[in-house]
């Protein structure tokens, strides 16, 4: 190689490094931008994590890029022992990269995301992290507003909630030992309870089975809460009239409005704001804490965190039913889905994550033949009970939903 050409490969090199800083350049300084106006000026710890595809040898170039656009607005990274983390999780979803940075001052937590273009090279060819595995649990002609699983001593009982009655399921001891036994030979009637009321259910109905501290159960209806009991060997239950709140989350309960088959927007104790109408309300976990995901009778996702209501992007088509649900994939918390409506061929289920404020997808769809008209965490969080409502005959199935690992 003569000495032209060498310094003319010399060159080239020289650039490589530029053309990537170029592709990080931008976004790193309006991500800086962001967080500068959200964080005050001073020592800040940085943290970085990649859930993304992108190549880890990337992560140091955007670390120095964006330490060096934030100390242009008195921001100094590096203090470890600084009262202020900046914490950025590099993400992505099927429109593109997502930086989303975490602002954390104390307990206060203030959030701001930045849409990324990534090239071709790093867009994930992996598929879905994980898969949604289902198995049926009872069949019947009757409608079913919900069904749980509790365990009495050393008993497994199934409570079928319907319009007119509750319904206890015990094991039978010959499905034990059958392997291939049908989903409905699995579970003996044990006891049937009437459902006791002074007044008219409304049109469409919802109930709920709910755990209870000092009982076994409450079921809640429009206008009746029933609550179920041990009595030795066999369960006794009470109904009365009653409009409180309905449980939807560890700490909080919601007025349920009959005539509109919604909750009111009321919380008791409540976060001191105001909260739209919404359908359905679940505890979530946070790197902060706990979350309350709430979908909204206008179609939105919120997430209520550190006393703010946030909007949760990438959510526009699920549907008014869903669960959070643990599993050993991915952060470990998932939120199943359903689809935003019944079509010809059916509903459908979903699992996502939320990182940061963006919902992203993490399973296939898995196809639902019927409408899904119900969806409760179950076995301890683990999975999730799905009611399933299909025609040509009309008839109910209940479902345990879990995810399995890619």
């Amino acid at each position: 190689m003569d000495t032209r050409c060498l310094a003319i490969a010399l060159l080239l090199v020289g650039l490589i490094p530029a053309a990537h800083a170029a592709n990080w350049e931008q976004p790193a300084g309006d991500l800086a931008k962001q967080i500068a106006a959200l964080a005050a000026p001073g020592p800040a710890k940085l943290v970085i994590r990649n859930e993304s595809s992108m190549a880890a040898g990337e992560i140091p170039l955007i670390r120095r890029l964006l330490e060096r656009d934030l100390r242009g607005f008195g921001i100094v990274t590096g203090g470890n022992e600084s009262a202020t983390l900046v914490r950025l999780t590099l993400s992505e979803n099927l429109q593109g990269g997502l930086w989303v940075a975490e602002v954390i001052e104390g307990t206060e937590t203030r959030v701001t995301m930045l849409p990324v273009i990534l090239g071709a090279a790093v867009v994930s060819a992996s598929g879905p992290s994980l898969t949604l595995r289902r198995s049926l649990v009872i069949t019947q002609p009757e409608a079913v507003l919900d069904a749980q699983i509790f365990s009495v001593g050393a008993t497994q009982r199934l409570l079928v909630l319907e319009p007119e009655h509750i319904v206890t399921y015990v094991r039978s001891a010959a499905s034990l030992s059958f392997a291939g036994a049908a989903a409905n030979s699995n579970w003996v009637e044990d006891q049937r309870f009437a459902i006791v009321r002074t007044r008219p259910f409304p049109r469409d109905l919802r109930g709920e089975l709910v755990a209870a501290q000092d009982h076994l159960f409450d079921a809640y209806l429009p206008g009746v809460l029933c609550s179920g009991t041990n009595t030795g060997a066999q369960l006794a239950m009470a109904c009365s009239d009653s409009d409180d709140p309905w449980p939807v989350g560890g700490t909080q309960r919601a007025f349920y409005n009959a005539m509109r088959d919604s909750f009111t927007g009321v919380l008791a104790p409540g976060f001191g704001m105001e909260v739209a109408p919404f359908y359905q309300a679940s505890d979530i976990a946070r790197p902060t804490g706990t979350g309350l995901l709430m979908g909204g009778v206008d179609g939105r996702v919120t997430l209520i965190e550190n006393n703010t209501v946030k909007l949760v992007a990438g959510a526009s088509d699920w549907g008014s039913d869903f669960a959070v649900i643990r599993s050993e994939c991915g952060s470990g918390v998932q939120v199943l889905v359903s689809g935003s409506g019944a079509g010809a061929n059916g509903d459908s289920l979903r699992a996502y994550e939320l990182v940061g404020r963006e919902a992203i997808s993490m399973s296939a769809p898995l196809p639902v033949e019927g409408a899904v008209m119900a969806m409760r965490a179950a076995n301890g969080g683990t999975g999730a009970t799905v009611i399933v409502r299909r025609d040509a005959p009309l008839h109910y199935e209940v479902w345990n939903v879990s995810a399995l690992c890619n």
